[in-house]
């Protein structure tokens, strides 16, 4: 948001700057056991290299505007780094 702690955690209703360093390092730690630190950017998303798309995929994920086309070799490991980015928003 360029805003600093105090000003932004000023403009969120029931949320104070001991809260926002709670959560700011609770998931932090949780990125860094849940998957490699090199394969996540500063923003927590990870990289996705796709070699070739299946016309049909095993599963067809929608989200509001989001649609993700999971094929059936996707490796589990790499499938719930992307859904917990997603969830994490």
């Amino acid at each position: 948001s360029g805003q600093t702690i105090p000003e932004w955690v000023s403009t969120q209703e029931g949320v104070t700057q001991h809260q926002f360093h709670y959560w700011r390092r609770k998931l932090k730690a949780e990125m860094n056991r849940s998957a490699d630190s090199s394969q996540f950017d500063h923003h927590g998303w990870t990289t996705l290299e796709v070699s070739s798309m299946s016309t049909n995929p095993a599963i067809e994920l929608k989200m509001d505007d989001l649609s993700l086309m999971i094929p059936e070799d996707v490796s589990e490991q790499h499938l719930y780094r992307v859904l917990k980015v997603l969830r994490n928003g």
